[in-house]
This record gives structure tokens, C-alpha cells and sequence, in this order.
């Protein structure tokens, strides 16, 4: 599946006072750049970027970036997060730290009647959390998982 592409790029933002414009987002395999929308994260969270792999058994893998506000460590964030999933019923499959501001964790479960795996990296920095999280149906995750976790782990604070 490495040949397959990233096929839509969406940026989004909550807000779009005082929107500027960056530098260009390349997307040289498909001939073409599109500049990002960006705006100061504020207080609340924001979906800042989704990218979509071609749509498979009606759903489209993909991997979001979300900015939330967050005054705690790391830490605090694993657990606020496994409180999340076990209310969820979801599985942690593997987790790691890899540093004192970081947490990567593969998780699965079921929502809105799919049943859904995910590749999360948590950063946080100057007191938000960058969640990039790969997602796709558990039946579909063998065959765009590389991919997916090669894309959330291209992720650099800048």
C-alpha cells in the first residue's frame, strides 16, 4: 500500500480571525501546492489538519492534527485520556513515552457502529497538546498502517 497517496488535503481552523497565510503546503505527486490556512491557536481546542487516504469499505483512513489547550504534564494527559477510553470500552494496544513531553499510543475500538484503530503521538509544548492520531477500520488497518504511522511520526514542533 506505499504506493497509495494522500488524496485530499482539508485544513481547518475554529476560528478565522486573523487568518494568514503561510508557506505553501507541496504536494509534489499530485503537481501542486496549496497555501495553509493558520491562525494563532487560542484557548480552545482546534482541528488544525485532516488528510484522507482513499476511502476503503466506506470509510477513508486518515490523520488529524488537533491543538488543545492543556495546563498538565504529560502525564496527567495519559491518564485523562485512559479514563477516556476505558468509558469508551476502547483497547490500549501498545504505548510508549519516548520522552518527558510525549506519549505515542495504538489503541482500537468500536465507534459509530465501526470498529476503528488508532495511532496517537501526544506532544505537548507551551501548555497545549498536538494530538496526530492515525485512524482506520480495524479490518483495513494491515493494509494502511505503515503509511498512517509514517505520517504521524513525520510530525515536528517548529
Amino acid at each position: 500500500m506505499k504506493s497509495r497517496l494522500l488524496t485530499i488535503a482539508t485544513l481547518a481552523l475554529v476560528s478565522m480571525s486573523g487568518t494568514s497565510w503561510a508557506a505553501p503546503l507541496e504536494f509534489p505527486k499530485y503537481g501542486f501546492q496549496i497555501n495553509a490556512l493558520e491562525n494563532s491557536p487560542a484557548d480552545t481546542p482546534v482541528q488544525a489538519l485532516i488528510m484522507f487516504l482513499p476511502a476503503k469499505n466506506g470509510f477513508a483512513p486518515n490523520v488529524n492534527v488537533n491543538i488543545q489547550p492543556y495546563g498538565g504534564t504529560v502525564k496527567d494527559y495519559i491518564s485523562l485520556s485512559k479514563k477516556q477510553f476505558e468509558q469508551m470500552k476502547w483497547k490500549v494496544l501498545s504505548e510508549k513515552e519516548p520522552s518527558a513531553n510525549e506519549w505515542l499510543c495504538e489503541y482500537s475500538g468500536d465507534m459509530q457502529q465501526s470498529s476503528l484503530h488508532w495511532y496517537a503521538r501526544a506532544v505537548l509544548k507551551s501548555g497545549k497538546v498536538y494530538l496526530i492520531t492515525g485512524t482506520a477500520r480495524e479490518d483495513d488497518w494491515a493494509d494502511c498502517s505503515a503509511e498512517l504511522e509514517k505520517c504521524v511520526d513525520s510530525f515536528a514542533l517548529k
